[in-house]
């Protein structure tokens, strides 16, 4: 009799083995549309307070500012997944992207009395490609026909660069003689980061080879430890020869910092993105730690997949 049963049993699941849906499925590919669209992080954050600061100087000194510095984001992207069955609906999968997006602004103040103007350019760049390595499990709906329902889990990858470059400069007029000062900064930073992501979504097979997707996925992943090539160089205003300015240029590799900066006009504190080659050490600067972009998400995707 348990002999008979244990026939009877590996029968039961040879059957269902050979003719369950995902595996008469070989392999198949997916490409979706992401609808989602996120932040900057730490980036906005920066641009928010120099919007801020230049708004505050103008309110505490008089004058007028133009211009704006715009947030950061990331639109729409679309996404490349490979599906390989494995057993019982269960899959490996795998799937990657890249996005890139690029924001530039600039401020420009002038005083009321004519004798100063500065202007500052800002522009920034995040590229990043995301790869994704997880399990899928699909199972069909009972009650339609040719629907299934699926989740997936697994490590989400994720390798960033960040570029930045910024351009100052000022005029002043004092006692008949005229005063320039200027800066041009530029960066290249790079990291990456292991995170998690998971999905649940529905497929519906339009024909024997071609199904359409909808699917809801969050992401947890965060960025920091960014480091890169670093140029910085111009003429800032020197106590012992202000008619020349202190004339400076350093280039190597920093680090991206974020910290919170008290100008010398006011007691507020603003934060502040911006690479160093030595750790800023200064009675100026608070709350220091490494820059950081989150990319930390929940959105839906719409897709078609080929089925093999």
């Amino acid at each position: 009799m348990n002999k008979k049963r244990t026939i009877i049993s590996l029968f039961i699941i040879s059957f269902l083995i050979a003719f369950h849906p995902a595996l008469a499925e070989k392999i198949s590919l997916k490409l979706s549309y992401n609808t989602s669209s996120i932040s900057g992080s730490d980036l906005n954050t920066w641009l928010e307070s120099l919007n801020s600061v230049w708004n505050d100087w103008q309110k505490a000194k008089g004058g007028q500012v133009e211009g704006h510095f715009e947030l950061f984001s990331y639109g729409p992207k679309y996404e490349v997944e490979l599906r390989i069955p494995i057993s019982w609906g269960i899959a490996l999968n795998l799937s990657g992207n890249y996005f890139n997006s690029a924001k530039e602004g600039n401020i420009a103040y002038q005083s009321d009395t004519g004798k100063q103007s500065e202007s500052r350019f800002i522009r920034n760049e995040i590229s990043a490609i995301p790869l994704k390595i997880g399990l899928s499990y699909s199972y069909p709906v009972p009650i339609i026909e040719n629907l299934y329902v699926f989740a997936n889990a697994g490590r989400h990858i994720i390798f960033v660069q960040y570029k930045t470059t910024e351009d100052w400069e000022a005029f002043f007029k004092s006692f008949g003689e005229e005063f320039h000062y200027w800066y041009k900064k530029d960066n290249t930073f790079r990291s990456e980061a292991l995170g998690f992501y998971a999905s649940l979504g529905v497929e519906y097979d339009l024909i024997k080879y071609i199904a359409v997707v909808v699917e809801a996925e969050k992401i947890w992943s965060r960025v920091d430890g960014f480091k890169g090539p670093h140029s910085f160089k111009g003429v800032h205003p020197g106590f012992g020869d202000p008619k020349n300015g202190f004339i400076f240029e350093e280039s190597g590799k920093a680090s991206l910092y974020f910290y919170e900066e008290n100008p010398y006009w006011t007691e507020k504190y603003y934060p502040v993105l911006s690479g160093h080659k030595e750790r800023p050490d200064s009675e100026e600067f608070r709350n220091l730690r490494q820059g950081e972009f989150s990319f930390k998400d929940f959105s839906f995707k719409i897709g078609i997949r080929f089925k093999f």
